[in-house]
């Protein structure tokens, strides 16, 4: 398996707003996209016409079997209803180093690239424009501060306004950590700012992908606990910030394995695609559709009973918010008794607490609910990270703009 793209040193590779999903089986893709060398990275293009992926390991890559990593792109064959050959030459234009597409804009006139190689330093990406005569020239877009020590890839968001980075920098905590970078009113982009303790560990923290909504960042890591190698999680952006993620959470056993699982990418809200070397040596790519689900704990965690939430509270209390009409506003007895539970939750750090709506009928007032709330406890002592925010698509609908918040402990 490969676990990202070398350069510099070696040149190949030795609140949750959003839904919450369920899998079916995974699907190899054909033979005309997996071969018996490595596959990984897939982009879809916005009409889901046109499969971008890397081949590593493969004699047939521009610099040969040794040279780093070639782009290659498919299309769909409506007819028979699957990938066409791939190629290596059409579009992209490979060298002797790594290439890869990392992102592609929402129109599918411009991909943005990884390349890069052994002799030179990485200092930005690149893109190229679909004209009417073929594509555009690779052209530079450096990135402040870009300082990767190893290992390197990216993910460009389809409206070009946020890349996140994987490498390893002067201030990772182990391997590579997972950064972001976004473009600033001049063009510019910042420098790479590392995503923290809640999300980076020791060890690697790879391929990452942003939602289409923009709010949840998958990505791969065997730094957090997982069924084995490399495994696939999310993490969502908490109180609208870049800042603050919430506790990564595994995506379960039907997607990951014993073995290496990355380069999650989802599109729509019925399929994603990934890499794993599951039933191989090297990894090949895989196609899975998206189900509705109701678990959003991390592996390994449970909720607690009610009389094991008794015991941590000291009593039998309500757990539920219910707000009047129109209105996020949380009442003075509802903060006292948000205090009651903070304080009792401070004095045990292995409790968190999940903020479910129950009862809503206006989307953007249950948001509100929700950050007031979990706003209420961060105020009272509770850590952002032990906050979990889920707005289920499948609540109780009401006539009136009332609404009821859960709060729920889990470990």
């Amino acid at each position: 398996m490969v676990k990202g793209f070398l350069f510099l040193l070696f040149t190949i590779p030795a609140v949750l707003y959003a839904q919450v999903w369920d899998f079916g089986i995974p699907e190899k893709l054909a033979k005309n996209i997996n071969t018996e060398y490595e596959e990984a990275f897939p982009l879809l293009t916005p009409d889901g016409k046109t499969l971008y992926f890397t081949r590593v390991l493969y004699p047939g890559n521009r610099g040969g079997k040794f040279s780093g990593a070639d782009a290659w792109v498919s299309s769909f064959d409506e007819s028979r209803q699957t990938w066409g050959p791939a190629s290596n030459t059409k579009a992209v234009e490979n060298d002797n180093g790594t290439n890869a597409v990392i992102g592609i804009d929402a129109k599918g006139q411009t991909l943005y690239l990884m390349n890069t190689s052994a002799n030179k330093k990485a200092s930005g990406i690149y893109f190229m424009k679909k004209l009417s005569g073929g594509w555009s020239k690779p052209e530079l877009i450096p990135i402040e501060g870009l300082d990767p020590l190893g290992f390197l890839s990216f993910y460009v968001s389809p409206d070009f306004e946020v890349i996140f980075i994987s490498m390893k920098g002067q201030d990772s905590r182990g391997e590579e950590d997972l950064y972001v970078s976004f473009k600033k009113s001049s063009g510019e982009w910042t420098k790479p700012k590392n995503l923290g303790s809640s999300v980076n560990t020791t060890g690697f923290e790879i391929s990452p992908f942003l939602s289409a909504d923009k709010k949840r960042l998958y990505f791969s890591s065997n730094g957090h606990k997982g069924f084995g190698d490399a495994d696939i999680f999310y993490c969502d952006r908490l109180y609208n910030t870049w800042d603050t993620w919430s506790a990564p959470r595994n995506l379960g056993e039907k997607l990951n394995t014993k073995k290496f699982d990355a380069y999650f990418s989802v599109y729509g809200d019925s399929l994603a695609y990934f890499s794993s070397n599951r039933d191989s040596n090297y990894a090949d790519l895989y196609k899975i559709k998206l189900l509705p689900g109701n678990e959003v704990l991390a592996f390994g965690q449970r909720y607690l009973t009610s009389n094991e939430i008794a015991r941590v509270l000291g009593a039998q209390v309500s757990r539920r918010i219910v707000f009047d009409d129109n209105t996020a506003a949380l009442t003075a007895p509802q903060k006292e008794l948000l205090f009651f539970i903070a304080n009792k939750l401070i004095e045990n750090d292995a409790i968190n607490i999940q903020l479910s709506v129950v009862e809503e009928n206006n989307a953007a007032l249950s948001e509100a609910r929700l950050n007031a709330v979990a706003s209420q406890l961060k105020s009272n002592g509770v850590d952002n990270i032990r906050i979990l925010l889920t707005n289920n698509e499948r609540v109780k609908k009401i006539s009136k703009s009332q609404g009821t918040i859960e709060i729920l402990l889990y470990k």
